[in-house]
């Protein structure tokens, strides 16, 4: 048995990788800790469409790249239709993410190290709470820097190739992500065949012809594909990118100002903080040379400033989002980049201790991941119990949603339900697509969100309002988010579609109301909705 682990280090211990994630994020496959009728429901109406075989962008609106509607629908087709299988398969893109950060590791590092590194990224997972779709990006960055990772340590080409595939891959789930870092890979190539002197030969220059061309013109293929019938209001709706598609816009000073606020004496002083702080500024002078090193250790050490410098570049690409908006949650597609350029820190720091100080730090970093991760597992058996199960047909989990929302979630489906014919059709707004997906029912309009900041146009306003008359559509549902303070929000019929707001005063009397209504409406707390009749 000891000779076959001797021989199976490496693979024994990404097992162990996946067991240890599995262990951990388990009990998150029915757990959440809130749903949103807005952005949960846009996902869950989105993997719904992509289940019945409906195009996203054209049958339905949808932001973020359109593999990954797909994805989640494919885990419809297998597990069924109910939140469980989301969950289910954004757990296995945390443990695949997990695997490739451990390979990555395991490139520049000893294997049990690369497990202390893929540990604390599962600790430190970037879980972005409003969305499942940026799990799906976080596996693509970890899959494609593996690869890099790879060709810096034995230069064949196929290894580019496959990281080719999974920044292709990017680009259908976030595109901006996708293109980013094509281009930081395309420069990375560059500076790891300038640091070896390899000749650009007609392979390297096959290489940057499909990554700088044919790569980018398949991306544009699908998207035109999926947004030509489109209007351009409608595509910028879609693929938000310029300034006046936000409500959050700031300079990249002011986004830099906010980091540095975010660091204060104490938490400098954090034992673990400086610990690491210690190991990272040793590795750092070890990496620069002096009078007395030897030719091959120069080029090590200089091979190993390249690989830091390829990963702090990749960490700085990864927080453009954030630069221009400020939004705190988007730092998080950084994280892959910055475990695995501290992990490299800790790797050079100690590659010339002992077998037993190497191994005493490895576990002591896995221990102490372990327990952070645990933590998180504890929080959701507590919070397992019966006050927080969501019980409805298309849920079944818990979430740690105030009591009053689940209550006019629950009464109002109940109502939709109850007093809609079975393939009748209602209008959702002005962003609460869960109830699409809760009752089983299809907009009848692509259109799903009516916020200010989606600069909805009067045309548009007409086109969606013919729909509804062609439908006879006779229900229409409206939440207390319709008047909101919130940034970019609106108040729906004043500050923003003021056509649509008549039509539906006009046409339309009040059948039902559930929830709050008196205090300002939150995310996944505070929910008010009012039914609608055709008079």
């Amino acid at each position: 048995m000891i000779p076959f682990l001797k021989n199976n280090t490496k693979a024994f211990l990404a097992i162990l990788t996946v067991i240890i994630g599995l262990f951990l994020f388990f009990p998150q496959v029915n757990y959440l800790d809130y749903l949103a009728q807005g952005d949960h429901g846009r996902d869950l109406y989105a993997f719904s469409r992509a289940y019945e075989g409906d195009l996203p962008y054209q049958d339905y609106w949808w932001e973020y790249g359109p593999l990954t509607p797909y994805y989640y629908g494919t885990f419809f087709k297998l597990f069924g239709t109910d939140l469980t299988s989301v969950l289910f398969a954004e757990l296995v893109l945390i443990l695949t993410a997990g695997l490739f950060i451990y390979f990555a590791i395991s490139t520049f590092s000893g294997p049990l190290l690369a497990l202390s590194g893929a540990l604390f990224f599962f600790a430190y997972y970037p879980f972005f709470y409003f969305t499942f779709n940026h799990a799906a990006g976080i596996t693509a960055v970890s899959s494609f820097i593996f690869y890099l990772l790879l060709y810096l340590k034995d230069p064949r080409i196929r290894f580019l190739y496959l990281s080719l595939i999974s920044i292709f891959l990017l680009c259908l789930i976030k595109i901006n992500f996708g293109i980013c870092n094509l281009l930081g890979l395309a420069i990375s190539v560059l500076l790891i065949d300038s640091f070896y002197k390899r000749p650009l030969d007609n392979e390297k220059k096959k290489f940057y012809s499909i990554s700088l061309l044919a790569v980018p013109l398949c991306v544009f293929g699908v998207y035109f594909f999926l947004l030509h019938n489109l209007t351009i209001y409608e595509i910028r709706q879609c693929l938000p990118y310029l300034s006046s598609d936000h409500p959050c816009n700031i300079s990249v000073f002011a986004a830099l100002k906010l980091i540095f606020k975010t660091i204060n004496p104490e938490m400098l002083l954090d034992p673990v903080i400086l610990f690491f702080s210690a190991i990272i500024a040793f590795s750092i002078m070890q990496m620069i040379p002096n009078k007395r090193t030897n030719e091959p250790d120069k080029l090590l050490k200089r091979k190993n400033c390249l690989t830091a410098l390829i990963l702090l570049g990749f960490c700085i690409i990864n927080t453009h989002e954030f630069l221009v908006s400020g939004v705190n949650y988007r730092l998080l597609w950084a994280i892959p980049f910055a475990v695995l350029l501290m992990f490299f820190f800790i790797s050079n720091a100690i590659k010339k201790s002992s077998f037993f100080i190497r191994t005493i730090l490895s576990v002591a970093v896995a221990f102490f991941s372990i327990l952070v991760a645990i933590d998180r597992s504890f929080i959701c058996y507590k919070n397992k119990i019966p006050v927080n199960f969501f019980s409805l047909e298309r849920t079944k989990v818990f979430t740690i949603n105030p009591p009053a929302w689940k209550d006019t979630v629950i009464k109002t489906t109940s109502f939709l339900k109850n007093n809609l014919s079975r393939n009748e059709a209602f209008f959702a707004l002005p962003y609460d697509p869960l109830y699409y997906y809760l009752t089983e029912r299809k907009s009848p309009t692509r259109q799903i969100i009516f916020f200010e900041y989606m600069n909805i146009p009067a045309e548009q306003e007409e086109k969606i309002i013919l729909e509804l008359e062609e439908q006879k559509v006779n229900w229409i549902l409206i939440s207390n988010r319709s008047n909101s303070l919130e940034n970019g929000l609106g108040v729906f019929g004043k500050t923003h579609c003021a056509l649509i707001g008549k039509y539906i005063k006009d046409t339309f009397e009040l059948a039902a109301q559930f929830g709050d209504w008196k205090n300002e409406p939150g995310w996944a707390s505070e929910h008010g909705t009012r039914i609608f009749r055709r008079k």
